[in-house]
């Protein structure tokens, strides 16, 4: 982890991400980590993945150790000095796919266990966040909630246990209000929301209160849906890599037209986008750390030459 926080903090200086590392292990993987900070619901990790249980097993014992050690890492690595860092969570829609209840079936599938877990992970997230202003006090730190279930979620696409059903499409409303439950929980912190599927939730986004949404630039994207968030003063997170391609790093001119593309499309004042983040479009999973290392340089090169051609158009 120190090295990986080491590069992180060097090449984005401006927002520093904190890694999750998820090769380490199940218990450092993206439901590991919110699992890690549930208060009051144990947790396990079986053939079928995590789900609530009577006490915790060696896996979620793993999954608080690994936090834990991270976070020492990180205030080292942070040496009492000034800086924005980012750290990442599952948020409850993801979290209600991933974890299941004691007989299998995910959490989507009881709304009283999903109002206990969203409850219990807003309190955790509370927690972590006063223990990081505590630890770290110089720190501005912002939370993204990682949402990469949500558009199958709300749509009605997450299957059964069983495989031969749907769980029922959830509502808007429901989802805003989950994504209160946490964000009213965190204070004056920046809040973002990722989402890597589509259709991206930006309505409901805006409705719970997130200031920022990452997601990745491609053609599908709802430009007037995009365009009204920039303008209602939306920061936008800007996945220009494809991760999925692992190892394959795109040329910095090759990033750059993606935002440029964006910023026509959108027919908008282009600054407006000045305020955004380039950023890989999901996780670097799988990839080198040699690679990993090359393309967020890339994206951070990029993100200084774009810069200054939104702001001369």
């Amino acid at each position: 982890m120190r090295g990986s926080l080491a590069a992180m903090a060097e090449t984005f200086d401006q927002l520093i991400p904190f890694p999750e590392l998820p090769a380490r292990g199940v218990g450092a993987q993206m439901i590991g980590r919110a699992a890690a900070v549930l208060v009051d619901i144990p947790v396990d990790h079986g053939p079928g993945g995590w789900r609530v249980a009577d006490s915790t097993d060696h896996a979620a014992r793993s999954a608080r150790s690994f936090l834990r050690s991270d976070l020492d890492d990180l205030e080292e690595a942070l040496a009492g000095e000034e800086a924005r860092v980012k750290i990442s969570l599952a948020g409850p829609l993801t979290l209600a796919v991933g974890l299941h209840l004691r007989a299998g079936e995910a959490i989507l599938a009881d709304e009283s266990a999903l109002t206990d877990v969203t409850v219990s992970l807003a309190e955790g997230v509370s927690q972590l966040i006063a223990e990081l202003q505590r630890r770290m006090p110089k720190v501005t730190w912002i939370l993204q909630i990682d949402e990469p279930s949500a558009p199958a979620v709300l749509s009605g696409t997450i299957p059964t246990q069983s495989g031969l059903y749907r769980h029922s499409a959830m509502a808007g409303s429901t989802a805003v209000r989950l994504w209160r439950t946490v964000t009213s929980e965190c204070g004056h912190v920046e809040m973002g929301m990722h989402c890597c599927g589509t259709p991206i939730p930006w309505a409901l986004a805006r409705q719970a209160g997130f200031s920022t949404l990452w997601c990745e630039v491609t053609p599908s994207l709802d430009l007037d849906r995009v365009a009204e968030w920039v303008e209602s003063g939306g920061h936008l997170g800007m996945g220009v890599v494809d991760t999925m391609k692992v190892g394959d790093i795109p040329p910095i001119d090759h990033l750059i037209d993606r935002v440029l593309w964006l910023a026509r499309g959108l027919k908008i004042d282009p600054a407006l986008l000045g305020s955004g983040f380039l950023t890989p479009a999901c996780g670097l999973a799988g990839w080198s750390r040699h690679d990993a290392a090359e393309v967020c340089r890339a994206v951070r090169r990029a993100g200084d030459l774009v810069d200054e051609q939104l702001v001369s158009r």
